[in-house]
């Protein structure tokens, strides 16, 4: 990849886009006699689906980024509603919020739709949901959408479509890390009563506070890949409950090898835990205090980007160990791990017909 945060676009919003260009990358060999995960489809025809939220009544959230505009022209980007927030509790299944923005560029006719959007999605105790969109832009190229765009790169909630943080305004003021001017937030956690964000564009974790204010918590590291500097760019998000610690993955350069996680303890800066891992897109503490890392692929062939795989890592010992899922993970954005343990990832997700599905090892 050269320079900026331009592959992003592609890589984050759904990274189809740049395939041709990449070589294919050979997946490592799994412990011989190590069983083959299996998936359970709870959930299809979901529009670019990205995070999952296990909630305290049992249900499961999907933040749906949509498909921008319908019949919106090839190469013109349009500004849709076709966001959407999908639930799954018992023998209900469907979709509790709809019409919220989502915008992509039009593409031919049966070519998948790349959409931002929403992309995490939580209940608001006051009713409805806290809502966190990516965009891929600035204030500038949002306002150039439209009326309507204003939500988009922001957390706002939907019972009344109020913006509470504006990632995208904080980029575009600031650009804490000097380089392109580019907001993608791309996921949140709670840390008391403020919020963490990483953005995939900006290469930062910004933390708000109720108010809206934000500031830079840590403009994200570079990575050394054979000899070359690349950029370090902040994916996925967890915290652990008991102990406070926040880890935070990352996907430089789309390298194989390349991802890395890192701890952020209580009152420290960021600290390397683990590397040698490949395009990081999800991460999540598990309920023994480890953790669970999505790889969105492990590089590109001729026909798209290869599925990706899960790994287990030790937060005490650093121990990596690869799940053998096969090939099952195709693009896979989302993942989540219930207070019982159960794994739930959304694949497919550069497409309208994503899935949620259970992953059972």
């Amino acid at each position: 990849m050269t320079s900026g945060k331009n592959w992003k676009k592609a890589a984050l919003a759904a990274a189809a886009a740049a395939v041709a260009a990449a070589p294919l990358i050979a997946a490592p060999a799994h412990a011989e006699g190590t069983p083959e995960a299996t998936l359970e489809v709870i959930a299809t025809g979901l529009a670019n689906p990205r995070d999952i939220t296990y909630t305290w009544d049992g249900s499961l959230l999907v933040a749906e980024s949509g498909a921008g505009k319908p019949g919106c022209a090839a190469g013109e980007k349009c500004l849709g509603t076709t966001g959407a927030i999908y639930k799954v509790k018992g023998g209900f299944k469907g979709r509790v919020v709809s019409g919220l923005a989502s915008t992509a560029v039009g593409a031919a006719p049966g070519t998948p739709v790349i959409a931002s959007g929403p992309v995490q999605a939580v209940p608001d105790p006051a009713g409805g949901y806290t809502v966190l969109s990516n965009l891929g832009g600035t204030n500038e190229s949002r306002a150039a959408l439209g009326a309507g765009s204003n939500t988009l790169g922001t957390l706002f909630r939907t019972r009344d479509g109020k913006v509470l943080v504006d990632l995208v305004d904080h980029e575009t003021r600031l650009n804490p890390d000097g380089a392109e001017i580019h907001a993608n937030p791309w996921a949140f956690v709670r840390s008391g009563s403020d919020y963490l964000f990483t953005d995939a564009g900006a290469n930062t974790v910004v933390r708000a506070r109720q108010d809206g204010t934000t500031s830079t918590v840590a403009v994200w590291p570079k990575a050394e890949v054979n000899g070359q500097s690349v950029e370090g760019v902040p994916t996925g998000i967890a915290k652990d409950r008991w102990t406070g610690t926040v880890y935070v993955a990352d996907m430089p350069g789309m390298r194989p090898g390349a991802a890395r996680i890192f701890k952020i303890e209580p009152g420290r800066k960021p600290e390397l835990l683990v590397t040698g891992l490949t395009n990081l897109i999800d991460l999540e503490v598990t309920p023994d205090g480890n953790l669970l890392a999505l790889s969105y692929t492990r590089g590109f062939g001729p026909t798209g980007p290869t599925p990706g795989y899960l790994a287990k890592i030790d937060t005490d010992t650093k121990q990596v160990t690869e799940i053998n899922t096969g090939d099952q993970l195709t693009t896979p954005t989302g993942l989540e791990v219930d207070p019982w343990g159960r794994t739930y990832v959304t694949i497919n997700s550069v497409s309208g017909d994503g899935k949620l599905v259970r992953v059972r090892y």
